[in-house]
């Protein structure tokens, strides 16, 4: 028995209007919310499948119940709608799974844009270089290590709440390489959850110092 899929059931069936679980899954489809959970630890409410990063809201078109899921369920369960702009329904598997990964992408940018708007009205004198970060930010744009370790202690120094795991940063170009060999070892550990994995083994090769 599919653990997965049998959860899917008792979830999904008791809030839709159909009897049958493939009837079912055809009345819900993806609203185009996201939600950017951080650090918090949750689950999908369709599959109870734990560790999910974030949710993705899906929606029954007859008794408007919402349940809050995992991209995977959406892409798993087919008959789970997903509309293009026009609201009409995407039925290749890639472009489905582009579409939430937009989706994603908007929401991650949107959330770190929130925090930048707080430091942007906190922090007076450096308004002109927030502001042009920002709009790096906003264009999905990856920043160079020491703008990303301005912006990091500049909001910890005014105590404006944040998650370095939804900034991007880049290492490649010689500049950022160079930025990053001269920065100490507390300065690195402020811009370490920015990296991805593969970024974390190249810093290794580049600043000698890092251990962890």
């Amino acid at each position: 028995m599919n653990h997965w899929l049998e959860k899917s059931k008792e979830n999904l069936l008791p809030l839709s209007v159909a009897s049958s679980f493939g009837e079912a899954l055809k009345e819900w489809f993806f609203t185009g919310v996201v939600f950017d959970r951080g650090d918090e630890d949750i689950f999908c409410e369709l599959c109870e499948h734990p560790d999910l990063a974030s949710h993705f809201e899906i929606k029954n078109r007859h008794k408007h119940n919402i349940l809050l899921v995992g991209s995977s369920c959406i892409l798993r369960f087919q008959d789970i709608e997903i509309l293009d702009k026009a609201g009409v329904a995407i039925t290749d598997d890639n472009e489905r799974k582009s579409a939430l990964d937009k989706a994603l992408r908007d929401k991650i940018i949107e959330s770190s844009l929130e925090s930048l708007r707080d430091l942007w009205r906190s922090d007076i004198q450096n308004r002109r270089k927030i502001a042009e970060l920002g709009i790096a930010v906003k264009n999905g744009e990856a920043l160079h290590p020491e703008d990303l370790l301005f912006l990091f202690d500049r909001m910890n120094q005014l105590n404006v709440e944040y998650l370095a795991t939804r900034y991007k940063i880049s290492l490649r170009s010689d500049n950022a390489k160079y930025q990053l060999a001269g920065m100490s070892d507390s300065e690195i550990k402020k811009i370490w959850p920015a990296l991805s994995n593969q970024q974390k083994a190249k810093a290794r090769e580049v600043n000698k110092r890092i251990v962890y």
